[in-house]
Order: structure tokens, then sequence, then C-alpha cells
């Protein structure tokens, strides 16, 4: 038999890829050799340089096999009839004029202004421990949990920042990791306290919680939080594996 969470979770994955599609532009995309054309209420226009709105309708056409997926998914009655919801599998079963256009197309829209502009970083000195020529951290905790951010971020499509900024309530915080779905957009912050034994640290861990919390960031779905006992690799991998990576 197939667990009501799991459908529980579909049908939430539901809901937000229909409200995707509708602020989508209507018709769909037609792909002949090198030319690109819109087709929408019998008219077909050709829009071989309109980047932005080929960007759009194939984004719709990986929704709408998403969304039907999600049904075949939802109507299962075991766990033996589900079928995969990956980004590349979805993309694999399109056409194949479909699936030679750039990967990024498929992309959720705030990805792309991710890539425009990103964050500005924390610039506070302190850094001293190199992940890559992008990334330095400040604390082997810190160095351990973007080693492995590294190791999954291309497999598993997502991108993510090392204490970028953003406001709350006016305030301007740097959490220690900010990572986003390419495909999805969803965004998720995550932040390591590794000074507990400072009881000043402590009060500040517990103001920066609770200012989450009022901004919508709900833990463990949204928001991870580790502490010092974490700072072991399987248990690192299972916090990655099942809410970043979670489908």
């Amino acid at each position: 038999m197939k667990n009501t969470i799991i459908n529980q979770h579909y049908e939430k994955k539901l809901t937000f890829v229909e409200a995707d599609i509708l602020r989508l532009p209507a018709g769909r995309l037609v792909i002949r050799g090198t030319r690109c054309y819109h087709l929408a209420n019998g008219k077909e226009v050709g829009i071989t340089k309109n980047i932005k709105l080929i960007r759009l309708l194939l984004r719709k056409k990986y929704l709408i096999t998403l969304k039907k997926r999600l049904n075949k998914n939802i109507s299962a009655k075991s766990c033996s009839e589900l079928v995969s919801i990956m980004p590349e599998e979805i993309i694999r079963s399109l056409s194949a004029s479909y699936q030679k256009m750039p990967i990024s197309y498929f992309y959720h829209p705030s990805v792309e202004k991710w890539l425009a502009k990103p964050p500005r970083e924390n610039t506070y000195k302190g850094k001293k421990y190199k992940v890559n020529d992008d990334v330095v951290v400040r604390s082997k905790s810190e160095f351990m949990i973007a080693s492995l951010l590294e190791e999954y971020k291309t497999k598993y499509n997502f991108l993510y920042l090392y204490e970028p900024a953003i406001t709350l309530n006016g305030q301007t915080k740097y959490p220690d990791f900010k990572i986003i779905d390419l495909f999805d957009g969803k965004i998720i912050i995550w932040e390591h306290f590794g000074a507990l034994h400072k009881p000043e640290y402590e009060q500040e861990m517990n103001k920066k919680m609770e200012l989450y919390l009022k901004n919508g960031f709900i833990p463990f779905e949204t928001i991870i939080y580790t502490f010092e006992f974490d700072m072991d690799t399987t248990r690192l991998r299972d916090i990655i594996e099942n809410i970043i990576l979670a489908d």
C-alpha cells in the first residue's frame, strides 16, 4: 500500500505546479530544426529570437509533464506504480527537439535572477577554509557542510551561496548557506550554530530563530538548523537527502 504522507506530498507539489502553469503564456512551443514557433489560438508565430518566450514555453512543457506524473502518482495504489518526478527523467521523456534545448531553459524563473545578480556576501573577515575558488568558509564544520553541498549540487540541480545577505523585517542577516532548487525555485536556509558554550551566542541564536519563524521559514522544511553534534558525514548526508533533495 502507498503511504498517505507520500500522497500528501504529491498533492502539495501538484498545487504549486498548477499555480505556476496558470502564470505562463497560453499555447505551446513548436520546434522545427533550428526554428522555434509559438502556437496559440490556432496561429503559429516565429519566436526563434525571443529567448524569454522560448524559456517560458519550455518551462510550461516541463510543468505540464510533471503535473501528469504527479497525478499518476496520486492515483497509484502502491509504491511500485509510482513514476519518477526527477527533473532529468521528465526532460528525457520529452521529444528529441525539446531535449536538445539548454537545460537552463527549463529552470524556475527565479533562478535566472539569482544567476544574473546573486545577493551580496558577508565581507566580515575570518574566512580561512577553502572549499573551492569561489567559496571560503569560517569554520571546519561549515567546511564539512559546504563540501557535501558541492558534492551534491550538480547531480541534484541546486545552487548554494555562503553567507548571502537577506532582509527580514528590515534587518540584514547573513545565514550560513542559502540553497535554491533550480527547477522548483524552492529556497532553503541553512544555519549552523557552533558556539553554544557562549551565553551571548545562544541568546543571539534564539533571536535569529524567532526572526526566521516570523518570516515563514519552517524548521526542517525551508530552514535547516545544525549544531556541533550533527557534524558527522552520515548525519549531514541524511539532512541533505531528506530535506534539500526531497521530491
